[in-house]
């Protein structure tokens, strides 16, 4: 009778857990469109694969894709198999599948490295830190990439624990990490090496990597990657697989055209992404190094510690490059509340001082919405006055629930009292605040505005624009991609009529030239960018 207590309590968790992200990460996915700067690419491409452009190699605009391999591709071209059409759910429902996926893998990681509670509040914790969810929400590769760093490391780090079926547990982690070089190449080796080899070389554990139980898993890992490559070198010959492995990917370590970022740039990028946890991570350190389980929080603080370097050392650098540390930095912040926020064990100022801050900025933050919003929302909301009453009560009202709970020395409700303040807080966003900025955000208007005036051999183009959000939304896989200023030039003095969306700042030197006939066609705004559309034929209604 007793032995089937922890089963239950283990499957109520799970229930929860799936219950709660599901409706955080798959509640309106298709309430706005698709946003750059990954979203429509990503749709493009996977469209493009079921237009027939083929789905060992990826394409954009019917042209080699060599930036990604082609996994998520596959898996959002499954979507909109499955709802029968490519829209903006069937793009981000891979996102927030894996999302959903990834909260329950931490649950069962913390469970295994301390105990099920703290694996109940690592998960919230990663569920409803800003970035995480941002992320499980969107079409993009980064989420998928975190459950399957995040898997590797938990099977190598379980398996080195069994005995008899180590070798399966290795066997599935090689799988997993093959998934993760499918969905983002290098980043799947990288993370899961730094994290378990740092682990035991500081624990003097050189026979891990001498096991004889990786042999299997390393011929699977070989067997599909190298079954991959030799079908992308059939279809694509070397200069895919170059293109693909070096220029575009690994060479960006050294030296980069774009995402460009200082060295330190992570060091305040991942406290404003982590949020509202952020406050609470060193105090979490300074419990977690008291705490039985020490071994435990430094194999998490090592992972964090050495994936944060190596990315920090590359030249292009984004916020999403390091969300697989973002599992680590949870399990720990996950840990310190399941103790000192909730059984009461250590110092207890580790937990007011954050608590009392964070409280104090979230209820500064919900009085000053009503009266920041209308001021400097009005650009990107139609309703800023409602919106920051609304984050008014959300958070001035949630701060004031959880002080009053703290002061009552109920430590764990305080800490369910934050999740449901960031669960109600993201879900009006969802509803009420991205469809609004959308107007502001989206390529749709402008793209479908243009369709309505191209006729049958019109050519349309962008300047200085990857044009991916015009691919998606107006349907046209042959765009063309003006490099240079003097090739739009010789198209606009071509006998055929082009359609061109360029920046209003490259348009305002380009019309001064009197040897252009240019006809400006319409006009727009796609996030910070004002937009022109301009032809070499005069448009009749």
């Amino acid at each position: 009778m007793h032995g089937g207590l922890p089963i239950k309590k283990t499957a109520l968790y799970i229930l929860i857990l799936t219950i709660f992200g599901g409706i955080l990460f798959f509640s309106y996915l298709g309430g706005w469109d698709l946003w750059n700067p990954d979203e429509p690419r990503y749709a493009q491409v996977a469209r493009e694969m079921l237009q027939g452009e083929g789905w060992i190699i990826p394409h954009l605009n019917s042209a080699v894709y060599y930036d990604k391999p082609p996994f998520l591709f596959w898996l959002i071209a499954g979507s909109a198999k499955v709802l029968g059409a490519m829209n903006e759910t069937a793009a981000r429902l891979p996102s927030a599948f894996f999302g959903l996926c990834t909260i329950i893998l931490i649950f069962f990681f913390g469970k295994k490295l301390f105990d099920e509670r703290t694996g109940f509040f690592a998960a919230l914790v990663l569920a409803t830190c800003g970035e995480f969810f941002w992320l499980a929400r969107r079409a993009d590769l980064d989420i998928t990439l975190t459950f399957f760093t995040t898997l590797t490391i938990f099977l190598f780090y379980s398996g080195f624990q069994q005995e008899g079926r180590r070798y399966l547990y290795y066997l599935l982690a090689y799988a997993a990490m093959a998934v993760g070089f499918f969905t983002k190449l290098y980043p799947a080796l990288i993370v899961p090496f730094f994290a378990i080899s740092g682990y035991f070389l500081w624990q003097r554990r050189p026979r891990f990597f001498f096991d004889p139980a990786h042999l299997p898993g390393i011929c699977l890992f070989a067997a599909l990657l190298g079954g991959w490559l030799c079908l992308a070198y059939l279809k694509g010959g070397e200069d895919y697989l170059l293109g693909l492995l070096f220029q575009k990917t690994a060479s960006t370590f050294f030296v980069t055209h774009g995402h460009r970022e200082p060295l330190f740039y992570y060091l305040w990028n991942f406290p404003a992404n982590f949020l509202p946890w952020t406050l609470f991570v060193p105090s979490a350190v300074i419990f977690g190094l008291k705490v039985k389980e020490k071994k435990e929080i430094i194999f998490l603080l090592l992972w964090f510690a050495t994936v944060f370097v190596f990315f920090s050392l590359a030249q292009a650098k984004r916020e999403l490059y390091i969300l697989p540390i973002y599992p680590a930095a949870a399990l720990v912040v996950g840990k310190f509340w399941a103790g000192v926020g909730s059984k009461k064990e250590g110092d207890p100022r580790l937990l007011s001082w954050p608590l009392l801050l964070m409280l104090a900025i979230l209820f500064i933050m919900g009085i000053a919405a009503p009266f920041l919003a209308p001021q400097f929302g009005q650009r990107y909301l139609s309703h800023a006055l409602e919106i920051g009453l609304a984050t008014a009560v959300i958070f001035a009202g949630g701060s004031l629930l959880a002080f009053f709970s703290y002061r009552s020395n109920k430590r764990a409700p305080t800490f369910f009292i934050i999740v449901a303040m960031m669960f109600a807080f993201s879900l009006y966003g969802v509803f009420r605040v991205f469809p609004e900025i959308n107007r502001y955000k989206s390529a749709r208007p402008l793209a479908q505005e243009v369709v309505k005036m191209m006729g049958p051999g019109d050519q349309l183009g962008v300047f200085g624009l990857e044009g991916a959000d015009y691919n998606y939304y107006t349907g046209y896989n042959r765009m063309i991609r003006f490099e240079d200023v003097e090739s739009l030039k010789a198209s606009l003095r071509s006998s055929g009529r082009l359609f061109c969306i360029l920046q209003e700042k490259a348009y305002t030197p380009l019309k001064q030239d009197s040897t252009l006939r240019i006809f400006e066609v319409a006009r727009g705004q796609v996030g910070h960018r004002r937009l022109v559309v301009i032809s070499n034929r005069p448009v009749v209604d």
